[in-house]
């Protein structure tokens, strides 16, 4: 590829971070009104917001009605200074998270310049700006929670108005066509095909099943916005929810992780149907690590990230056989009445014995072979007459994921 080439793609692929950074479902606003100690309006006071992580910062004057927002903010922390001459300056800090819209009302008290208030605040529980019902799974959640094989679903189905749904649904992962971890979530009693699954913003719907497409490590989560009622026009095409991962983005400090997970047998029962052979094997592995950080200082920023996943497990499979008299065409033990097919009217054979000479001769070599299907019963007996059999083979599914994301 010619270098011209390469920095077109580089280009592009820039535009489309930069654009996917600006969608309302991935960042938040601040919003206030500044009064004096009568409640008299303030207009033209100057309010500051600066991100703590990366000191963005944003500068506008209230207007004639003393109000003031700053929107599309990139969720982290935030600090905000509001200041006007012959008052003392009022600072506030605050975090937030994707959809957030944080009010911030500040009462300026005559005095000094130099005289600072500092209030230190979050976004509350009810959120009188915005009517949608939401909740957030925190980053502190996603990263300390016992979470099963590092699932992130599994604490999104915990959240106000969200069950794991039925359990053999497609996105369940207990179906023997599809065994990834489970991505059922139902919400507001809606199936778990019903949802809007978003990633930074963007479209993560899976056409065929529903389900989610991209499902990013762990570690490579900052948060997970579930909005669950009174969805706004963007995202509002849903009969369930809409699930919002909002990726991490690198800062002005480094950052990274490492980890290795590893489940085995060692300590683990025989599986009550594997009455024979070895016991079923387990060995899971999850590693990987993140990093993420400055590439410019104040204004380029990286974060990427890795995971693996390798197993072996052992899965006991048990299967319904005919036994050795069935394959000699003795039927007797079975309740069924078999009938001679070539008698007008059906005459059943006598004691629900096939004559040797009337078998059929493509049935009697499988008889011979060994294979899976005909082998003899290792296992006792099954449904009346039939015998069983009991075998193990091992699921091995191997993964490996990674991402990587600028922030400008």
């Amino acid at each position: 590829m010619s270098a011209t080439r390469w920095r077109a793609g580089l280009a592009v692929l820039c535009l489309v971070i930069s654009s996917a950074a600006v969608a309302q479902v991935t960042t938040a606003d601040i919003v206030g009104r500044v009064t004096d100690s009568s409640n008299a309006v303030l207009p033209d006071a100057t309010v500051t917001v600066e991100n703590v992580g990366t000191h963005e910062t944003r500068v506008a004057p209230t207007n004639e009605s003393g109000d003031y927002a700053f929107t599309l903010l990139p969720i982290g922390t935030y600090t905000i200074k509001i200041e006007l001459p012959g008052f003392s300056t009022q600072n506030a800090r605050m975090t937030l998270a994707a959809g957030d819209r944080a009010r911030v009302d500040a009462k300026l008290q005559v005095g000094a310049i130099a005289e600072n208030v500092t209030v230190t605040g979050e976004s509350p529980l009810l959120q009188t700006d915005t009517a949608t019902l939401s909740s957030l799974v925190t980053e502190k959640a996603v990263q300390d929670l016992p979470v099963n094989g590092r699932n992130f679903v599994r604490l999104v189905q915990l959240v106000p108005g969200a069950t794991e749904g039925v359990p053999n649904s497609l996105a369940s992962g207990t179906r023997p066509d599809d065994r990834r971890q489970t991505s059922a979530i139902s919400i507001n009693g809606a199936l778990d095909n019903q949802n809007n699954q978003l990633i930074d913003g963007i479209d993560n719907n899976e056409r065929f099943i529903g389900t989610v497409i991209v499902k990013p490590s762990i570690d490579a989560i900052a948060e997970v916005k579930v909005q669950t009622n009174m969805y706004t026009a963007e995202v509002g095409r849903t009969a369930g929810g809409v699930v919002n991962i909002v990726t991490k983005s690198g800062s002005n400090d480094f950052h990274g992780s490492l980890f290795e997970f590893n489940r085995n047998d060692r300590f683990d029962a025989r599986n009550f149907f594997a009455t024979t052979g070895p016991k079923p094997a387990l060995d899971q592995h999850q590693f990987g690590g993140s990093v993420g950080g400055p590439m410019v200082r104040n204004k380029t920023f990286f974060f990427g990230d890795f995971e693996g996943f390798r197993s072996t497990q052992g899965v006991t499979f048990v299967s319904t056989v005919p036994t050795a008299k069935m394959r000699a065409g003795d039927f007797s033990e079975v309740s069924a009445i078999l009938y001679d097919p070539t008698t007008t009217p059906r005459t059943p054979f006598s004691g629900n014995i096939i004559p040797s000479g009337r078998l059929d001769p493509i049935a009697l070599k499988y008889n011979v072979t060994n294979t899976p299907s005909f082998a003899n019963p290792n296992a006792g007996l099954g449904a009346p007459g039939f015998g069983t059999i009991t075998s193990t083979g091992n699921s091995i599914p191997r993964q490996m994921q990674f991402a990587a994301k600028l922030l400008f």
